[in-house]
């Protein structure tokens, strides 16, 4: 997941953007899923390198997607002033349902690098087929993370770490899932109930009976937790910085560059448990409700961002996995910090659908004692 995304939004005048912006090749590009680091990134090298090389303006802010998705709605056929979006895998899968995203497959001679992304993430986004609406820039999972000073010997599974939770009573924890910035905490409490037993299932509306097992379990874990739970990732992973938590879960990304900014000790080390891991990815979209040559200019923006040079430099400096199969392209130095394709994949839960990651916030409190 793109890291700092529980950072303060950087939001640029979104008021101005649009009505000064005239000509079809400039892109005006709204970032949803950013935290501060990466929309530097966005900002300074993928964004700076495709102005200088294709002489094309991009205009960038990064804002919530709430508003975003009813200034689109609100905008006529052929007037929006949006013209490519960033989206988290549950936000894309709304705005799909809304029927306001482009089906990229019409650009597809535009989009010559579209064919180089990887299923599942091509096809499936938060339990919702795609059907061509948004291609996959990056891809990321969340892992178990830990002090390796405090904790020798870290479980390697979902079973593991709730069997020893007491071995850390009070120094164990996840972010609030009711967090508005962070989702680590919704994806930390789905995954837990998916290892756990609970097969996400709604029946008329309502949990199956596989959940309340699960729930009971997590509700014992609750018990060994922190006394409070972080409310968004920074301060989180700070909690490992003070000692406050030696073990928990988040974003490898968001641990990883971390430990490059020095925000947290080089002794916090990572696993990806063996029942699976949450993963999805990072969307580029188009809106239906702009003209095709603002639509065939997005596109160009999004070929771009799917080349190798892109994918390569976003990899090196994000730590996220490639939306595409540049795999074989990284260099050796990204594998001394990130796993490899194989051990990505083969730790990979199914995304959490969008119902459930809606559904644990509303009632995890209650389901807890808290």
């Amino acid at each position: 997941m793109a890291q700092m995304r529980t950072a303060l939004f950087l939001v640029l005048g979104l008021g101005l953007l649009g009505a000064s912006w005239a000509s079809a090749q400039e892109v005006r590009f709204f970032d949803t899923m950013s935290g501060a680091n990466f929309v530097q990134w966005w900002q300074t090298n993928a964004i700076a390198a495709y102005q200088k090389e294709a002489g094309t303006a991009v205009k960038y802010a990064s804002t919530g997607s709430a508003e975003i998705l009813q200034r689109i709605k609100a905008a006529e056929a052929g007037k929006g002033d949006i013209d490519l979006l960033f989206l988290a895998p549950d936000k894309i899968a709304g705005f799909l349902n809304e029927g306001v995203l482009e089906d990229l497959r019409r650009y597809g001679a535009l989009m010559p690098n579209m064919a180089k992304t990887e299923p599942p993430d091509n096809r499936v986004a938060a339990g919702t087929e795609l059907n061509g609406t948004g291609v996959p820039f990056f891809r990321y999972a969340y892992v178990l993370i830990y002090n390796a000073d405090q904790v020798k010997n870290p479980p390697q599974s979902w079973k593991e770490l709730y069997e020893r939770r007491n071995e850390w009573k009070g120094r164990i924890s996840y972010v609030d899932p009711r967090s508005p910035v962070s989702g680590s905490g919704r994806f930390f409490v789905a995954s837990f109930l998916k290892a756990l037993g609970s097969d996400w299932g709604f029946t008329g509306g309502k949990e199956d009976a596989t959940w309340q097992p699960s729930w009971e379990k997590l509700a014992e874990f609750e018990k060994a937790n922190f006394t409070k739970h972080a409310t968004s990732g920074g301060a989180h992973v700070g909690q490992f910085a003070t000692g406050e938590i030696w073990i928990g879960f988040h974003a490898l990304d968001f641990v990883e560059y971390s430990k490059k900014l020095g925000t947290v000790p080089p002794q916090i080390k990572t696993v990806m448990l063996k029942e699976g891991v949450p993963g999805g990815a990072g969307y580029l979209a188009i809106p239906k409700n702009i003209s095709e040559a603002r639509k065939e200019a997005a596109a160009k923006f999004i070929n771009f961002a799917l080349s190798d040079k892109i994918q390569i430099d976003m990899v090196e400096n994000m730590y996220e996995f490639p939306g595409t199969g540049v795999w074989d392209k990284l260099p050796e130095s990204v594998y001394r910090v990130m796993p490899d394709k194989k051990t990505m994949q083969g730790t990979r839960l199914p995304d959490p659908p969008a119902q459930v990651l809606q559904y644990i916030p509303e009632v995890w409190a209650q389901k807890v004692g808290l």
